[in-house]
């Protein structure tokens, strides 16, 4: 019998963990957490500190003067916005220490992708009144976290699923259940169950491949769905060259222009994106060229 989510996950030698520093980060609550408690943990980890004020002096935000310490980016962001910092950039360090560089996988790519659906799921979520927005970027900085699990526990494997998909035109999550019989979405939430996240959140993960979720029915899963089809509609794609699936294309609710409008644009979306994770990761290139084709 071919295995499961679950199965993959328990045959693994280590588990995939949360990043210590956002797992705390989310824990704190909105109205109690101080600028000096977050600094004080955001502090604890020198690589994250110094990737949070590179983002939070970068093109991403586009202050006119310099952040000098976690301190003040906690009082001129505010907390939500550093939290959603520093999710971002611990789930990049954490992943990207165990990178690699023969599979026909692109991380800085696969970033790109979900960081363009984080922040299209919190604008969403604000503009459909949806689910919160910070937990909606949360969402869309998980989503894709299966792909990533099958990516390290089943290295072989997944670089088959990528040239499938290369070769065939198939979309990953089909050429997944062509080759393993489950799905990164799958993956993804079993991962997330360990973690002990909301069952929102898993939910978000597990179904952010379905066509017909919509943010004014099913909440934070529609929210997550819907980003997500709007990065695949303008070419965004998580880590490798393909066609988005047509069909998922149609599926698109009437809201697409509202949510591209609310969000500033596509191109503003990807050019804060790609200032993200330039930031963290020191991607050297330039991954938006040729109109919305950021997979190149």
């Amino acid at each position: 019998m071919a295995p499961d989510a679950h199965a993959v996950l328990d045959s693994m030698e280590s588990l995939p963990v949360m990043p210590a520093v956002a797992a705390r980060v989310l824990g704190f609550s909105d109205d109690t957490a101080s600028a000096a408690e977050v600094a004080h943990v955001l502090s604890g980890d020198p690589a994250l500190t110094a990737a949070l004020l590179k983002v939070a002096n970068s093109a991403y935000y586009g202050f006119s003067r310099q952040l000098a310490t976690v301190r003040e980016a906690v009082l001129l962001l505010g907390f939500k916005q550093v939290r959603q910092v520093a999710v971002g950039a611990s789930l990049i360090s954490a992943w990207n220490r165990t990178r690699r560089i023969d599979d026909g996988f692109d991380l800085d790519l696969f970033w790109g992708h979900t960081l363009a659906v984080a922040m299209m799921a919190e604008t969403g979520a604000r503009k459909f009144n949806a689910a919160r927005p910070e937990e909606a970027f949360t969402a869309g900085m998980l989503h894709d976290i299966g792909v990533l699990a099958l990516r390290k526990a089943l290295p072989g494997e997944f670089g088959a699923v990528i040239e499938l998909a290369r070769r065939s035109g198939l979309s990953i999550w089909d050429a997944e259940m062509e080759s393993l019989g489950f799905t990164h979405a799958e993956l993804g939430a079993a991962l997330a169950e360990r973690w002990m996240l909301p069952a929102r959140l898993i939910e978000a993960i597990r179904r952010h491949h379905e066509a017909l979720v919509a943010p004014s029915v099913d909440g934070l899963a529609g929210v997550v769905s819907f980003a997500d089809r709007v990065a695949d509609f303008h070419g965004i794609h998580a880590g490798y060259l393909r066609a988005a699936p047509a069909a998922r294309l149609r599926s698109l609710p009437e809201e697409l222009e509202t949510l591209e409008i609310a969000s500033g644009g596509i191109e503003a979306v990807v050019a804060r994106a790609h200032a993200f994770v330039t930031s963290v990761s020191g991607a050297p290139r330039s991954w938006f060229e040729g109109g919305a084709q950021l997979a190149a």
